[in-house]
């Protein structure tokens, strides 16, 4: 009888040395991993950030990307800039009033765009097409309403139109990208 009651008093015991075993064991576990998953954390996030571009380039060449041994902009004309090998064209600002409910009270909507150009040496037929390129804006966005641009999803939906209909009326001059500058909704 006496026996049977060491038993379980051992086993109460070791069943509780256990438990804690097994928590002190996890919680060294968590203290290994956690240095190592930051570790691995801060690694891509600076390898993602472009710092890292340096180092990973075969000898005998550059991180350029414009070829000179320059990444800064470099201003070609006035509304025209170039980066590297994208060009970039800004539009001129468009102020035009939102469609709206008849007694409502008018909406404006400003934008400034640039556009990510295909080819830069296609910046001077977007300047003998420019006054299309406005048309084709402003034509567009005077149909909407306020509810088309709320949101991400709103923003989005206006830069991929734009982005079709300003590639056909400047086609074969290609844009890869519209880019909104300024956004304003009063």
């Amino acid at each position: 009888m006496a026996e049977e009651n060491k038993n379980e008093n051992s086993d109460a015991n070791g069943g509780t040395e256990n438990g804690s075993e097994s928590g002190s064991h996890k919680r060294k576990i968590v203290m290994l991993l956690m240095p190592i998953l930051l570790v691995i954390g801060a690694v891509v996030g600076v390898y993602f950030s472009g710092i890292t571009d340096s180092l990973f380039v075969p000898s005998g060449e550059t991180v350029s990307s414009s070829g000179d041994g320059e990444d800064s902009p470099e201003v070609i004309e006035e509304g025209r800039v170039r980066q590297g090998s994208a060009a970039f064209y800004d539009v001129p600002e468009i102020l035009v009033n939102l469609s709206g409910k008849p007694g409502q009270k008018p909406v404006y909507f400003k934008v400034k765009v640039s556009l990510e150009l295909e080819n830069p040496q296609d910046a001077p037929k977007i300047d003998l097409l420019l006054p299309r390129v406005i048309d084709s804006m402003q034509f567009y966005l005077r149909e909407m309403r306020i509810e088309e641009l709320q949101g991400s999803m709103g923003t989005y939906r206006l830069k991929e139109e734009l982005l079709g209909r300003l590639n056909r009326v400047l086609a074969p001059t290609r844009i890869n990208e519209v880019l909104l500058k300024d956004v304003l909704i009063q």
